[in-house]
């Protein structure tokens, strides 16, 4: 437990270890916030998640780079960051974060860009690891046009073949190709952990309730499954056979 009377804890808390890490660590900051709210010791509770933030900062303002010529948006992105990372330093039920906090943080600052993004109408173009690069690419949502005809009795409804700039059609054969690649996963759990993430976006401690796992089960499981389908595509596009040969196995 931290001694929050210690004269000599602000020290502590900027000290660090010859490996360069913090004398304090990010999950003893975490394990004792919640120790101070269960004490109810508010006033401990805000220096602490103070101390938590400013480390997380460095962080925060690196994932949302790519939103630098948006500052409104920017600055959305990292206050939704912070709310979420003190909300889940407070919640005992959280685990991942206490277990790895630097892996945990990094997956919390994407989900959250992607959030912005996709509530924007943002779309980056990406990379071949799948970073995003140069700027993103807006279109107004009232601009956007469905390529789904309107029933012929909707008189408000006026039919477009515009092309929507995410192109449905191309959507919607993804759609059906990622339900075909999915199909190499032989565990349904992992299959499910992959529509829920990867197709649905739902975010990892929705996917854990849902799942009834850990929110570290869930994410190690997920790493594991992607890592094989990308083989599966690969052999794919190298060997025509082995897609056929799959299948029949299945």
């Amino acid at each position: 437990m931290i001694d929050l009377s210690d004269h000599t804890l602000n020290e502590r808390l900027h000290r660090r270890t010859a490996e360069g890490r913090y004398e304090i660590g990010e999950s003893e900051l975490v394990l004792n916030i919640r120790a101070q709210k269960t004490a109810g010791n508010d006033a401990g509770v805000r220096f602490l998640c103070e101390v938590l933030l400013q480390r997380a900062a460095p962080a925060f303002q690196r994932h949302t780079q790519g939103l630098r010529h948006r500052p409104e948006l920017r600055e959305e992105a990292i206050a939704n960051m912070g709310e979420h990372l003190l909300r889940e330093a407070q919640d005992p039920g959280e685990i991942f974060i206490t277990q790895n906090f630097i892996h945990y943080l990094r997956c919390l600052c994407v989900d959250e860009f992607n959030r912005v993004l996709r509530q924007e109408g943002l779309g980056y173009r990406r990379d071949a690891e799948g970073r995003p690069t140069g700027r993103p690419q807006h279109v107004p949502r009232a601009l956007v046009e469905t390529l789904q005809p309107a029933p012929a009795d909707d008189e408000n409804q006026s039919t477009s073949d515009v092309a929507d700039p995410r192109d449905q059609y191309e959507e919607m054969h993804a759609e059906d190709e990622s339900q075909r690649i999915l199909t190499y996963l032989r565990d349904p759990l992992d299959r499910k952990i992959m529509t829920l993430r990867a197709i649905e976006g739902l975010k990892w401690d929705d996917i854990a309730e849902v799942c009834k796992k850990t929110e570290r089960t869930v994410r190690l499981r997920y790493e594991r499954a992607r890592s094989y389908l990308r083989e599966c595509v690969i052999r794919e596009q190298h060997q025509p056979a082995y897609k056929s040969a799959l299948q029949q196995q299945s």
